[in-house]
C-alpha cells in the first residue's frame, strides 16, 4: 500500500522514535509543504524535526509537487497549506490512503473519496504486522498521549481493545 503523509503523524512519530513503522507501506509520499514545515523546527533545535529531515533527505518518504492551486482550497476546506496538500497529492497520485491527524482533515479527506488514518491507527497496524510487539504498542501509545497527542479516552480504549484482539 503507498500513502501520503501529514506532518502531524510524521513529528508525532518521531516523538515516539517509531519513524521505522513506516516500512509497513510499500512507498510514503508527501508534499515540499509539509517536509518544509516540519524542517523549520531543526533551526529551533526539535530532535523530531531532524528524525523527519533525514527520511526525507534519504528518500524514505518521497516528496511530490501538487499540481493544483492550494489557496483555491484553503478558503475551501478551511485546512493548512500542509494538510490541503497532502490530500490533493494522494488525489493526484491516484492513492486512496492518506495519514493525518487532524479531525477536519480527516473529514475533508473522505469527503475527497480518501481513507484517512491517524497516527494510533499506524500503530496499530504495525502491531498488525509485527513491527511492533505488544508491549510496544502500548508504550507507544503511553507516550503519544504523554506528547500531547488529542484523543478521546472512548476512542483511546477502543484502540487498546483492537490491539488485544490483534494479540490473541
Amino acid at each position: 500500500m503507498k500513502v501520503v503523509i501529514n506532518a502531524s503523524p510524521l513529528i508525532f512519530l518521531a516523538k515516539l522514535d517509531k519513524l521505522d513503522v513506516l516500512e509497513i507501506y510499500e512507498e510514503v509520499y508527501s508534499t515540499p509543504e509539509v517536509i518544509s514545515e516540519i524542517v523549520a523546527g531543526v533551526e529551533l533545535g526539535y530532535k523530531d524535526a531532524l528524525l523527519v529531515k533525514k527520511l526525507a533527505d534519504e528518500e524514505k518518504i518521497r516528496q511530490v509537487k501538487v499540481e493544483k492551486d492550494l489557496e483555491e482550497y484553503e478558503e475551501l476546506l478551511k485546512l493548512h497549506r500542509g494538510e490541503i496538500s497532502t490530500l490533493l497529492a494522494a488525489r493526484e497520485l491516484g492513492l486512496k490512503h492518506v495519514i493525518v491527524d487532524d479531525k477536519r482533515a480527516i473529514k475533508a479527506a473522505k469527503y475527497l473519496g480518501l481513507k484517512p488514518r491517524s497516527t494510533p491507527f499506524i500503530l496499530l497496524e504495525a502491531l498488525r504486522k509485527k513491527k511492533l510487539s505488544g508491549v510496544e504498542f502500548k508504550s507507544a501509545m503511553e507516550r503519544l498521549v504523554d506528547a500531547g497527542y488529542r484523543i478521546s479516552p472512548k476512542l483511546y480504549t477502543r484502540i487498546l481493545q483492537k490491539a488485544e484482539d490483534i494479540q490473541k
